[in-house]
């Protein structure tokens, strides 16, 4: 059987932060927020880094960086900022693109942008 490690949320949801799994590290959906937990508010593009930076940090808590994501699922408030959004994407992603899937919804709290990602950080 493998191993599984789950990293509960700071926040007071009955979430995950994080879970490792056979070679895999899977996040929780990060949405923008401030210093003090409340929800960002601002331009898509403010949004979206505020996100990939949070996952930045996350992932350096694993000791690996965004070049281990193989896999991102973003959700949009409009399909129409999509271009925005890709733009700050692909300043982070650069040429080690992770495969993505990428949807329009309705987010909590109102913001404009959620992203989870999966992780290749190797055998255990």
């Amino acid at each position: 059987m493998t191993d599984i490690q789950r990293f509960r949320s700071p926040l007071s949801a009955p979430l995950s932060k994080a879970v490792v799994v056979g070679g895999f590290l899977f996040l929780s959906g990060q949405t923008p927020k401030n210093a003090d937990l409340t929800p960002l508010r601002g331009s898509i593009q403010e949004q979206t880094r505020n996100v990939i930076e949070a996952i930045r940090a996350s992932l350096s808590e694993f000791g690996v960086g965004l070049a281990t994501v193989v896999r991102c699922t973003c959700w949009l408030s409009d399909i129409g900022l999509m271009k925005e959004f890709n733009s700050v994407y692909e300043e982070y992603f650069g040429d080690a693109l992770p495969v993505r899937s990428t949807v329009e919804a309705r987010l909590s709290n109102d913001v404009d942008v959620e992203i989870e990602v999966t992780c290749w950080i190797g055998q255990a």
